[in-house]
């Protein structure tokens, strides 16, 4: 298996793929590891470059860490392939309003609609029935979840707080743990929202892009408005009561390719759990991402990492969801393998209880599975998103990024390709950055 040389903040660093180990290096030992990546033997880089005592102690360094599996290790992953049978269903993303406040210029949801064509609440029944299917397909699973989505979610809270009970109650007679989590762009969320999702630990994932100039661009509520003052207000507001299990979840597009300052501006007004995304869009929009903003991009996750690292140093860390690799405790093997679980332990429930794999495919009738008032789901439809990991996959087969990323988002893969097995290329190219920067990242603060 190979090793990835890659620089970060003037370090070399080699990454061994197949073991996860890290390594920092100088440009000598480099070079080295590039020629036995090419395919040169230990012996014929000794006869090739042994010409110093330096010399002989790097190879004999880099043989050792060989013969112990943290270089050029074996990759022994084929045994764990994920199995459909050997899943239940453990998460379930409630579209509770397809309906929303705001009209997002990027939003994949069609303002709520979901192509379904209409804007509907999901009913008390619908919900219940929710957590009842969840519960009973989740045998043998203790920790279950379950996301209030849109939409916007606040606008059908009753439901969400009906449910929330109902669940609460359930949980308790069949032994369960369900984690609750909202996604919301704040119009709605005042006080007494605020109180019961402190009360019920319901975490939050606030919709919110920074700079105000960024933010009202793409985000304008329905009559055109700004949206930014209001949204800022109420997700401050929520910070300062006590909510602290909460992401802020930022977009970036070809306007605010310098979201490093989006990511200081949300800092800057008290939050500490950050999150961007590139931009899901047709390149015909204007806004898109394309080819050609790759290189300002990957510079640019350079100054967020170069921004961590220093906010970590100074005594006031914060929290980039790309950025938070564990090398210790990461994720098991088959979560790296497989992803987020989409269509076989994560599912999507619309307004009427329709099932699909995830809140992206919902309203495409190719992809409805079942519903919530049946048991199961349809299998043919399940097997496609199972198996398409990263070993299936030829693209992922020899990225080095590959049990960081776990092969890349499934929906993006489609809806670019029509292909599960085909990942988005640009999105792959961010990936790969964005692991660099991390391990960077892990490297610098280990020394500091």
């Amino acid at each position: 298996m190979s090793v990835h040389i890659f620089k970060s903040a003037e370090k070399y660093l080699a990454l061994d793929v197949a073991s996860g180990a890290i390594h920092e290096i100088n440009k000598k030992v480099a070079k080295y590891i590039v020629l036995l990546n090419e395919g040169l033997s230990l012996q014929e880089l000794r006869d090739i470059k042994v010409k110093t005592t330096e010399d002989e102690e790097i190879i004999s360094e880099i043989e050792y860490l060989i013969k112990n599996g943290l270089l050029f290790s074996k990759e022994i992953v084929t045994k764990y392939y994920p199995r459909l049978e050997d899943t239940v269903t453990k998460a379930l993303c409630l579209h509770i309003a397809h309906d929303c406040n705001m009209r997002c210029s990027y939003c994949f949801a069609e303002t709520g609609e979901y192509k379904v064509g209409k804007r509907e609440f999901m009913s008390n029944e619908v919900a219940f029935n929710a957590i009842d299917y969840l519960i009973k397909s989740s045998e043998g699973r203790h920790n279950l979840e379950v996301d209030f989505f849109g939409g916007e979610p606040l606008l059908n809270f009753d439901t969400v707080m009906k449910t929330v009970d109902y669940a609460n109650e359930q949980q308790v007679k069949h032994d369960k743990s369900i984690r609750f989590t909202l996604t919301t762009n704040g119009i709605l969320l005042d006080d007494k929202k605020i109180d019961y999702i402190i009360n019920n630990d319901i975490q939050l994932i606030l919709s919110h892009d920074g700079r105000s100039e960024s933010h009202n661009r793409m985000r304008p509520l329905m009559g055109g408005q700004d949206s930014y003052e209001k949204v800022t207000k109420n997700f401050v507001n929520a910070i300062n009561k006590g909510i602290s299990d909460y992401h802020i979840r930022g977009t970036f597009t070809k306007y605010n390719k310098d979201f490093t300052k989006d990511v200081e501006h949300l800092l800057n007004l008290g939050f500490d759990k950050i999150s961007f995304e590139p931009v899901v869009a047709s390149p015909e929009e204007d806004y898109a991402l394309t080819d050609s903003d790759l290189s300002e991009i990957r510079q640019e996750y350079d100054n967020l990492a170069n921004l961590y690292a220093r906010k970590h140093k100074e005594g006031t860390p914060f929290k980039f969801f790309h950025y938070e690799i564990d090398l210790e405790q990461g994720p098991c093997l088959a979560k790296r393998l497989t992803g987020c679980g989409a269509g076989y332990d994560y599912l999507a429930v619309a307004p009427n209880g329709d099932l699909y794999p995830c809140h992206q495919f919902v309203g495409i009738a190719d992809f409805k599975m079942g519903s919530v008032f049946e048991e199961g789901y349809d299998i043919s439809i399940a097997e496609q998103f199972i198996d398409a990991h990263i070993l299936n996959k030829d693209e992922c087969k020899e990225c080095f990024a590959k049990f960081y990323c776990s092969g890349g988002c499934h929906a993006d893969a489609y809806f670019r390709n029509k292909d599960f097995y085909k990942p988005n290329r640009f999105s792959c190219e961010l990936s790969k950055k964005r692991v660099e920067s991390a391990l960077g990242i892990k490297a610098d603060l280990y020394e500091g």
